[in-house]
């Protein structure tokens, strides 16, 4: 028989059953697939020279395809809370305030290590500040927090030139950094810090590049994996030797190094980030080819200098994972006043800070065996890539049996895959989870009890 009349005969078949082509694939096998909402339904059709066998129908319900317009705060993105820590010679334990699943940004004291406070020496960090620490990591892990740290000199008073040596600050690092490196999964970022009032990298006699660097390659040395944040740019790739001139040639791979902004949109020129609106657009060009989080204060409100166009621009472009909440109160209560894209301008950054992963595309199909296959692909729709390490556990429930595969996932690869025989209706469940079991809300299906629910597949008898 020819590929003529193969084709007419699997034409009619399709008329009989009332389905709607949206493709059809000719070979020693044809498949069509029917669409329903954002959910595909299939029906595979076995042709050959010798016989033809209908497997059931697979239909979806119950999924709700649509992006969601009211916040999903997923953890360690977002606006952030402000912790405080202080860390003495002789630390005895403090009161520790976490919630579970908080987002904070704990700004850890050093000031009783320095001779400029203590009146008596620069001291390196004692096994007592340390075990302060890692009890204080230890609890926010339990409640499975996310955190980003700070450490200052200053009492976070604002206070300018409060710093010990640079020697002192790098053997404050690698003391440090044992108990970081332990939890290293609870923290997304480290503000390089250390240097000029609460630790922002200004107002400081040690503020310097050549600081800034020995600072860069002493974290870096010392932490193992988490990325390291400057307060400005051109820390940055001044550190890798370039200028302004060549940074659109800038190519380092696999740079830990990044930017927290302290002053977004102070003024048109993130009060004092940026030298004039030229540089803002190369500098920000460069943030992105960090490819690493970004994140900071925001101290004015955006749209007194930018529209919202030119906002959105930029955080996509810088990767923008995390701002405060705190400071400038009266700003996030504008943003929850203003209207954009049916939603509130705060929710809309909520639902974009940092990576926010969606179902785009679901794909059922029901073999002669009842053997069912489940193809789930994911994307992205955040200002930033992923950047830590995620886990999709696919599960179905068949009558009270359930059967799950996980699988970890990166930028480029976001598909799951299930293949099981079943014998009745199931329930699909997509969970998103990582190192310390934190669990991640996609933009659309329902989310309960940390799990994602993406309907039932409902079989034809």
């Amino acid at each position: 028989m020819n590929i003529k009349k193969i084709s007419l005969i699997a034409t009619f078949i399709l008329m009989l059953s009332g389905c709607k082509i949206s493709s059809v694939s000719i070979n020693t096998n044809i498949v069509t697939t029917t669409t329903v909402n954002s959910t595909t339904t299939a029906k595979t059709t076995t042709a050959n020279t010798t016989t033809t066998t209908d497997a059931k129908e697979v239909k979806i319900e119950s999924f709700n395809k649509d992006i969601k317009t009211t916040e999903v705060i997923n953890p360690g993105m977002g606006f952030y809370r402000t912790r405080y820590i202080t860390l003495k010679r002789d630390t005895e334990e403090q009161n520790y305030d976490f919630q579970d699943n908080g987002f904070y940004h704990v700004r850890i004291d050093l000031s009783d290590f320095c001779k400029k406070t203590n009146n008596d020496s620069d001291y390196d960090i004692t096994d007592s500040a340390l075990n302060e620490l890692d009890h204080y990591f230890f609890f926010a892990i339990g409640h499975k927090c996310s955190l980003i740290l700070r450490f200052a000199y200053d009492g976070f008073e604002g206070k300018a030139d409060m710093e010990p040596s640079v020697e002192m600050i790098k053997n404050h690092i690698a003391k440090l950094s044992t108990k970081i490196n332990k939890y290293q999964d609870l923290i997304i970022a480290i503000e390089c810090g250390f240097i000029g009032p609460w630790g922002e990298m200004h107002t400081s006699a040690l503020g310097t590049q050549d600081t800034y660097n020995e600072l860069f390659t002493s974290w870096l040395t010392n932490v193992k994996q988490i990325p390291i944040l400057s307060r400005k740019p051109r820390y940055v790739y001044q550190y890798y030797g370039y200028t302004l001139d060549n940074i659109d040639k800038f190519n380092v791979e696999n740079s830990r190094l990044g930017v927290f902004n302290d002053g977004y949109y102070g003024d048109s020129l993130d009060t004092g980030t940026y030298v004039n609106l030229s540089e803002r657009d190369e500098e920000t060009k460069f943030i992105g080819k960090l490819n690493n989080l970004t994140g900071g204060e925001l101290i004015g409100e955006p749209t007194n200098n930018f529209s919202y166009d030119d906002i959105i621009k930029e955080m996509n472009l810088i990767n923008l994972t995390y701002l405060n909440y705190e400071w400038d109160y009266d700003i996030i209560q504008s943003w929850k006043n203003k209207t954009y894209l049916n939603q509130s301008f705060y929710t809309y950054m909520i639902n974009h800070m940092g990576f926010k992963l969606y179902v785009d595309d679901i794909k059922c199909l029901l073999d002669s065996n009842n053997k069912l296959s489940i193809n789930i692909n994911l994307k992205n729709m955040g200002f930033s890539h992923i950047t830590r390490k995620l886990y999709l556990e696919l599960m179905i429930d068949d009558n009270g049996d359930k059967t799950s595969v996980k699988k970890s996932i990166t930028d480029t690869d976001l598909d799951i895959k299930l293949e099981e025989v079943i014998t009745s209706d199931t329930d699909i469940y997509l969970s998103i989870t990582d190192e310390i079991g934190r669990s991640y809300e996609l933009m659309n299906g329902t989310y309960s009890n940390e799990t994602n629910y993406l309907g039932k597949v409902k079989i034809s008898n």
